[in-house]
């Protein structure tokens, strides 16, 4: 019997894949929910819902319905309920509770700006959250700012919406404001014996209102005590079983985005102390939920998610020598864990170097690790799966320098087009999976190669290997790549001339760096980059902290680096078809970053170039934008790269 031909990938086949954005495991480590986020193509949005699972397995249950979004569980200390956000009726998301064993989910806020992410008290009765609490003022007024934090990417201009934390009865009632003043308070964790609340605030200081320091309070709104003042972003605090310390993550410098692990006594008067060493941090991924430390059932343990040498893996970290013990390690990437230590129970979302979307659970020590579900197995039947490895170039620097190599399937020689793809970060690291980036998988379907690297700068091989690039950007990391072309040409495996690189935030830094500095790429795609890093640094969310910390300096300090490292300075000399894509509401790499990139090469003239806007995108566009415009995104991508790299060159 003849066999059906198997089916290349296109871009939109990201219209019908299913993503797992989150999962809690229940107390008794008995039950799994998870939050499974589907796109409605009429509509062009995103449909989530909830489901419960066995941990031990077995078939899923679907637990809410309908075109909302349902996200965000937490179950109850009995892990009877669950508490999750809801936007159904309309309006911003508010608070609900629904019982695991049948009915409807009944709505506990409805306030003026939504709810935020819960979490239980010790005895089930109430749940404390975070909320913007808006101003009166009307949209069209004018808007005094006063602190250089004043807008943030995704949400828009936040100064007049600080958050406040609630508290807010199960069994019903109004909700009541917690905290106040002028900074923002998130991330609320209730202590186990119940008497305090810790939670983030902000710095109120106009240069340092990105700064979070570690509070706690009391539910009555008495006791309220700042216990950190040295780490300069403390997030997802979580109470030892005995509510006597906390574990925390953060940067051990203002402006790094490496977190590392820290504990401090609850009481205060002491300084934290980091657990984890300085080459060792935190996962982060774009589509991954990152959970609080989970404290073993003893508080002898902490079980977090590292990154770790292009890979990411569970861990459990001593508090008290700081030892690690590998849990759940090997050629994967795990985005989100979920610990129920009194079961002695993990679960755990992965991604493989194919897909991404995995569920699966292990004990706490990652023994009898099993999967539990992929909602995209049917899905992902009959494709043209590309040949995946981690390989380790020689580099041109010495040092490691290992990428994601992705061929077509029984690919067996000959000269194939390639696709550089840079990541972000810079000090980030490549993501596996589809929903990252689709197009990788649409080329290789097409017959391309695709190498995406973890060179110099790359998180997840220590320090020393990340500061390397700090006041160096694209002169250290761009002779990788090229080295790695080198390699993969000598081989007889890539087509010189038929080479294009591609990337977004940092990546489209590289993207538009290289175009100024080698005449290598056929094609180049520049997707919210940072063009001009002195622009950058005062019209970013994040520029006038974080391009200090990676120029070693202010740019009043450092005039001539920020020039010299800003792609616009070069760009009139490129010779290479550039694609640029932005998102107009774009805070993180401003859209301003584009224009100038554009307008540099619409003046010298030297080569073709078009610039996308996309309304409404922000800097994650590519990944949960409106679900038309990844799709638009990722065929101009394809388009422009095939043109300028086809045999025979086109246009």
């Amino acid at each position: 019997m003849r066999q059906s031909p198997l089916r290349r990938f296109e871009p939109d086949d990201l219209l019908s894949f299913k993503l797992v954005s989150e999962m809690i495991l229940s107390h008794d480590g008995r039950w799994i929910v998870y939050v499974l986020e589907e796109i409605d193509p009429e509509a062009d949005t995103y449909v989530s819902n909830l489901w419960l699972i066995p941990a031990s397995g077995g078939a899923p249950r679907q637990i809410t319905f309908g075109s909302d979004t349902n996200e965000s569980p937490r179950f109850s200390p009995d892990s009877s309920q669950v508490a999750f956000l809801s936007d159904r009726g309309g309006g911003p998301a508010q608070l609900h509770v629904i019982r695991l064993d049948g009915g409807e989910a009944r709505r506990l806020t409805d306030l003026k700006s939504g709810a935020g992410l819960p979490a239980w008290s010790p005895d089930g009765s109430a749940l404390v959250f975070s909320a913007p609490v808006a101003s009166d003022a009307p949209p069209e007024a004018p808007r005094v700012v006063t602190k250089a934090l004043y807008k943030s990417d995704g949400k828009g201009f936040v100064l007049d919406r600080p958050t406040r934390l609630f508290i807010v009865p199960v069994e019903g009632g109004e909700a009541r404001q917690l905290t106040g003043g002028d900074a923002n308070d998130s991330d609320p964790a209730w202590s186990p014996d119940g008497r305090r609340i810790a939670f983030c605030r902000t710095r109120t200081s106009p240069r340092e209102a990105h700064w979070a320091d570690l509070w706690v309070v009391e539910p009555s709104g008495e006791g309220l005590q700042q216990l950190t003042r040295a780490c300069p972003l403390v997030t997802m605090p979580s109470w030892s079983p005995d509510s006597r310390t906390i574990a925390f993550y953060g940067p051990r410098e203002e402006g790094g985005s490496r977190r590392h692990v820290w504990i401090i006594g609850a009481e205060g008067g002491a300084d934290p102390r980091m657990i984890t060493s300085e080459d060792t941090e935190v996962a982060d991924f774009p589509l991954g939920k990152v959970m609080p430390p989970a404290w073993s059932v003893d508080g002898r343990e902490l079980a977090v998610v590292l990154a770790t040498e292009s890979t990411s893996e569970v861990a459990l970290v001593s508090v008290e020598d700081r030892k690690l013990r590998k849990a759940i390690s090997d050629e994967r990437q795990i985005t989100q864990i979920s610990a129920a230590p009194g079961a002695g129970a993990i679960a755990f979302l992965w991604s493989t170097m194919r897909l991404c979307g995995l569920l699966g659970s292990a004990r706490w020590d990652g023994s009898e690790s099993r999967l539990l579900i992929n909602v995209n197995e049917e899905w992902g039947e009959d494709r043209v799966w590309p040949e995946v490895s981690l390989r380790e170039f020689r580099g041109a620097s010495g040092m490691k320098n290992v990428g994601l190599l992705m061929l077509p399937p029984g690919h067996k020689g000959g000269p194939l087009p390639l696709l550089v793809n840079v990541h972000g970060g810079p000090h980030a690291y490549v993501e596996f999976g589809f929903t990252y980036r689709p197009y990788w998988y649409v080329l290789v379907s097409r017959g391309w190669a695709v190498l995406s690297l973890n060179p110099v700068g790359s998180g997840g091989y220590g320090k020393e290997f990340a500061d390397r690039l700090r006041g160096r950007w694209g002169e250290r990391d761009l002779p990788e790549h090229l080295a790695a072309i080198d390699e993969l040409v000598a081989e007889g495996a890539v087509d010189s001339d038929r080479v294009a690189i591609a990337g977004k935030s940092y990546g489209g830094f590289m993207a538009a760096w290289a175009i100024g500095k080698t005449n290598r790429f056929r094609a180049s795609v520049s997707s919210a980059p940072v063009a001009n890093l002195e622009s950058h640094f005062g019209t970013s969310d994040t520029g006038y902290y974080v391009d200090p910390h990676d120029m070693r300096g202010e740019p009043f300090e450092k005039r001539e680096l920020y020039r010299k490292l800003s792609p616009v300075s070069w760009a009139s000399e490129a010779t290479t078809p550039t694609l640029i894509l932005c998102g107009e509401e774009d805070h993180r790499c401003p859209i301003g970053q584009s224009e100038e990139l554009f307008a540099t090469l619409v003046r010298s003239g030297k080569a073709p170039v078009e610039f996308i806007r996309f309304p409404g995108g922000d800097h994650h566009l590519a990944e949960h934008g409106k679900p038309s415009h990844r799709v638009f995104y990722n065929h101009r991508l394809i388009d422009w790269v095939e043109r300028y790299c086809a045999k025979e060159r086109r246009g």
